[in-house]
């Protein structure tokens, strides 16, 4: 199946034999949704005409989502985090892993971000939404 990979990220060997198990053929790689609505909706039009089927991603804004699984098979790549407070905790963690661990390093003084790939689910996203405050 056509697929559209949303993010930065390069995909953990897991991740890409998870990919392939699930017959996700990786066409397009998009690094950041574009905020604009108009822009958005010519992004979603243009992968439709593309042959796209589905979109893979980590993690997006609900709104999103919902607009992508919408229009498209919505897949997910399920992430376990936890913080460490140094560099080499994280690198001896993902070292015993690395096929499925990666870290993601904060800014100086902050923790760094351990993440491991645990699977991938297929959703799909509806918003339900009431009003219940209107600025006067």
């Amino acid at each position: 199946m056509k697929t559209a990979y949303v993010g930065r990220h390069v995909l953990l060997p897991a991740q890409i034999q998870a990919v392939e198990a699930l017959g996700l053929e990786l066409v397009e790689k998009i690094e950041n949704l574009p905020a604009d609505q108009t822009a958005l909706n010519a992004l979603i039009a243009n992968l439709k005409q593309k042959g796209i089927q589905a979109v893979l991603t980590v993690a997006l804004p609900p709104h999103l989502l919902a607009m992508l699984s919408n229009t498209f098979t919505l897949y997910v790549f399920e992430m376990q985090s936890f913080t460490t407070s140094s560099i080499d905790e994280a690198e001896k963690w993902v070292n015993e892993k690395p096929e499925s661990r990666t870290y993601l390093p904060g800014k100086p003084g902050e923790p760094i971000r351990a993440l491991e790939f645990t699977g991938v689910s297929k959703i799909k996203v509806i918003i339900h939404s009431e009003r219940v405050y209107t600025v006067p």
